[in-house]
């Protein structure tokens, strides 16, 4: 588990004794739960680790960065512009699950980076009065009011050290657990993608296969057609059955045929003779695709078996959490673009079919705002908010451009937008994938503005 408030406390209070006045020289933020800093002061170089991740949240001291070949986010870009040639002048806890870091230069305003342990954490740059200026992930926002500490609790984890020493104590009570989880949860990661292609294809398999076991249906309407055909002239218009003599190896025998009351009796010769040849081409196609899926579904079934006993992710050191996050979404591919609003909110807004769904129901969160151009095929636009946030008026007029504008027919100078919470968004069963149904709507007319679209388009993220 992370830090207890009171080792937090004592490892804060050993790092201001010994890093004030450090400079900040790297940054570095492998992923939005990591912040790393290389400080330096005369003759000795120290790295500094905050995290954030509920299982391993610390502040420590490290020997060495985590190395990942993602590029630079903006987070990242924001702090080094913001942080590196600073001095560290603060260093404390201010509440039990919380740390805050103040930097200084001068002749610029002070700078300050609140760590927010627990389940979420948060990593937050924060100016002059605690303005916000940026948050790892989601919208900057002030931090939260600091966590009571504790009267009592469990004695400390921690050696009875001092100085930097503490925290290095600290990165090896907690680093080896967090990596063991990052790559316990990225061995998941890579297997569920498998292990859920052999069960589709398992479904898919018993499909066919009920398929290609239809020749004995096949058969039956290939009989009764006969038995129709010779006896062509007994059966009545309009009748629901008709009884009849088919004669067998055994004998005559009474059949009762069901018929059509629709159709003539030839048709009633026909239709069967029809799905005799449907189903028995069926059956055929069937027979030849199930051969197929055997080999698909062992071949699925090896690359699983091959990935349990692959050593490739536990080898790995510093394994980025795998999570259901929009950072796993866009780490092969990025199914939105992401265009911001006046005050620099981002908008995401889906590239195709299948990236809507992708966006609709693996990158939004229950709580986003989700929009559509009402009565037009398009893209699905999402706003991501903090839980119980409401959608600022201009960030949803902006939201609402873009939906209209990537909206196939939608280019008129007016239009219609729904809009409603992702939770409300449902697939449309057996539909093309982007196809869904939502409720709890909320409709908005709008004129479209060109200045603001165009706006829009020049805020367009680059991938």
């Amino acid at each position: 588990m992370a830090l207890r408030p009171l080792e937090l406390r004592d490892v804060a209070a050993a790092l201001e004794r010994e890093l004030g006045g450090a400079v900040v020289q790297k940054v570095w933020a492998p992923w939005p739960e990591r912040l790393e800093l290389e400080l330096r002061q005369p003759g000795r170089t120290t790295r500094l680790r905050l995290s954030v991740d509920g299982p391993g949240g610390r502040v420590s001291i490290i020997e060495a960065r985590t190395v990942t070949a993602e590029k630079p986010s903006p987070w990242l870009l924001r702090l080094r512009k913001e942080l590196v040639g600073r001095r560290v002048a603060h260093l404390a806890t201010p509440g039990g699950r919380e740390l805050r870091l103040e930097l200084v230069r001068p002749g610029s305003p002070a700078r300050s980076l609140v760590a927010e342990l627990g389940a979420p954490g948060a990593l937050l740059l924060l100016g002059e009065a605690d303005r916000p200026l940026a948050a790892a992930e989601g919208r900057p926002r002030p931090p939260r009011p600091p966590s009571p500490f504790p009267a009592s609790g469990p004695p400390s984890r921690l050696p009875a050290v001092e100085g930097l020493a503490l925290a290095r104590a600290a990165e090896a009570l907690l680093g080896a657990q967090e990596e063991a989880s990052h790559r316990a949860a990225a061995r998941r990661a890579r297997l569920q993608p498998l292990r859920a292609r052999v069960q589709r294809l398992v479904r898919t398999r018993e499909k066919v296969r009920a398929e290609a076991g239809r020749d004995a249906e096949a058969e039956e309407h290939r009989r009764l057609g006969e038995l129709l055909r010779h006896h062509l002239s007994e059966i009545p218009r309009g009748a629901a059955a008709v009884r009849l003599t088919e004669w067998t190896e055994a004998g005559a025998r009474d059949v009762e045929v069901p018929l059509d009351p629709r159709l003539a009796p030839k048709a009633q010769v026909d239709r069967h003779f029809h799905l005799y040849r449907r189903l028995s081409r069926g059956s055929a196609l069937a027979r030849e695709r199930l051969a197929q899926l055997d080999g698909e579904v062992a071949a699925a079934e090896q690359a699983v078996r091959e990935a349990e006993t692959s050593e490739e992710t536990e080898a790995g050191t510093d394994v980025p959490r795998a999570s259901p996050s929009r950072r796993k979404a866009a780490a092969v591919h990025r199914p939105y673009r992401v265009f911001h609003s006046a005050d620099g909110h981002p908008i995401w807004v889906g590239r195709a079919g299948a990236d809507n769904d992708a966006l609709t129901f693996q990158v939004a969160r229950p709580h986003h705002l989700w929009l559509h151009a009402r009565g037009l095929p398009g893209a699905h636009v999402v706003v991501p908010l903090d839980r119980k946030e409401e959608v600022p008026p201009e960030v949803l007029l902006d939201a609402a451009h873009l939906a209209l504008h990537h909206a196939r027919g939608g280019g008129g100078s007016r239009g219609e937008v729904a809009w409603t919470r992702a939770r409300l968004v449902r697939r449309v069963k057996g539909g093309a994938p982007g196809q869904v149904t939502y409720s709890g709507e909320k409709v908005l007319s709008i004129r479209v503005e060109p200045e603001r679209l165009e706006r829009l388009q020049r805020s367009r993220e680059t991938p």
